[in-house]
């Protein structure tokens, strides 16, 4: 069945399918999250309960959340007709967020290991004044090897194809003019006014 879709169907639609791609992306990082929250766990004999919202790590979720963006955007905007400009961006930004996470991050995370061997025979309110916390010491799990950033990597890739595969089975398609699939422009409006 082919249609010609109105501006405010198409509103419909991308608001939909911005919907989609965050929950997609959420998703992923609750996942990586939740697997580091396991193995940790299992490490420790005891639940870790700090690692369900710890940045560092197996797996990265930093980098679980890009891929899963960028790979639910770039399928879902492809089978909605073409890439647009907003994939770049995604891509652009998630590059320079894993970037980040293996190397300055990293970085960070062996200057604080060294800075808390250094100051291990220091007093409490000598590293109180250094501004070592209440903990007195420095968070050491800040950024990732490379094959925490390769397991996170895995685990956006699942879920963003995951997600991209449910969302057209929860919304069915039809055929624009051009002959693109587009999800039922009525569940889509419906949806949308069920959330508003």
């Amino acid at each position: 069945m082919f249609l010609e879709i109105t501006q405010e169907q198409d509103r419909y639609i991308q608001s939909i399918r911005t919907i989609q791609i965050i929950i997609i992306s959420i998703l992923a990082m609750f996942l990586a999250q939740f697997i580091k929250f396991i193995i940790y766990s299992i490490r420790l004999k005891r639940p870790n309960w700090r690692m369900l919202l710890s940045t560092g790590g197996f797996p990265s979720s930093h980098t679980a959340f890009c891929i899963a963006l960028c790979i639910s955007m770039g399928m879902l905007q492809y089978h909605d007709g073409g890439i647009k400009w907003s994939f770049a961006v995604a891509i652009v930004f998630s590059t320079i967020i894993i970037h980040d996470a293996m190397g300055v991050r990293l970085e960070a995370s062996k200057h604080a290991k060294i800075l808390n061997n250094l100051a291990s025979n220091m007093s409490a309110e000598e590293k109180a004044e250094l501004g070592y916390g209440k903990r007195g010491q420095l968070k050491e799990m800040l950024g990732h090897r490379g094959i925490e950033v390769l397991s996170g990597a895995i685990v956006g890739i699942i879920v963003g194809f995951a997600g991209f595969f449910i969302s057209y089975a929860i919304l069915p398609g039809e055929y624009d003019i051009h002959g693109n699939v587009i999800m039922n422009i009525n569940t889509a409006k419906s949806f949308i006014e069920n959330l508003l």
